[in-house]
C-alpha cells in the first residue's frame, strides 16, 4: 500500500499539479514496519522523490524545536503544527528563539486549556459567549 501511495505521489509531483504537499502521518517520526521501505522513516519514502518545484511539508506530533529541525533535515521544505500551535499559539516564535524549546507535555490541565479558550473568545462567533 505504501509503495502504491508513493507511486501516486511521484506522478502528482512529476506533473506539477500542486504547489505543495502536506505529508501528515500520525507521527512524523514513524518508521515503516514492513514492505520495500521497512526500517526507513515514513518521511524519507517521500522526501527523496523528484519534486519539480513542488514544496513538501510534514505534520504529526511535532512538539519541539528539535523535531521541527529534524523534519527540515530529512528533506522537507516546511513544518506544519497542530497540537503545538494550540498549546502555544506562538510556537514558531518560541522555536526561532530557542532551539531547545519543547511544548508543554500532554495531557495538559483543564486550566491550561482555558487559556486557549480565552484566546479563541477573541475570534468573532467562535466561542459562544453564553458558555462562560
Amino acid at each position: 500500500m505504501l509503495e502504491e501511495f508513493r507511486e501516486i505521489t511521484a506522478a502528482i509531483l512529476n506533473r506539477k499539479l500542486i504547489d505543495y504537499l502536506d505529508l501528515a502521518p500520525w507521527d512524523s517520526a514513524q518508521v515503516v514496519r514492513e514492505g520495500a521501505f521497512q526500517g526507513r522513516t515514513m518521511l524519507s519514502v517521500f522526501t527523496n522523490l523528484p519534486r519539480k518545484g513542488v514544496r513538501l511539508g510534514a505534520a504529526g506530533k511535532i512538539m519541539s524545536a528539535r523535531r521541527a529541525a529534524q523534519i527540515l533535515d530529512e528533506g522537507c521544505d516546511f513544518v506544519l503544527i497542530g497540537r503545538a500551535g494550540i498549546l502555544r499559539r506562538d510556537f514558531p516564535l518560541q522555536v526561532m528563539a530557542d532551539d531547545q524549546y519543547e511544548s508543554p507535555r500532554l495531557p495538559v490541565t483543564a486550566q491550561y486549556k482555558e487559556r486557549f479558550i480565552d484566546h479563541m473568545r477573541g475570534w468573532p462567533a467562535f466561542v459562544d459567549p453564553a458558555s462562560r
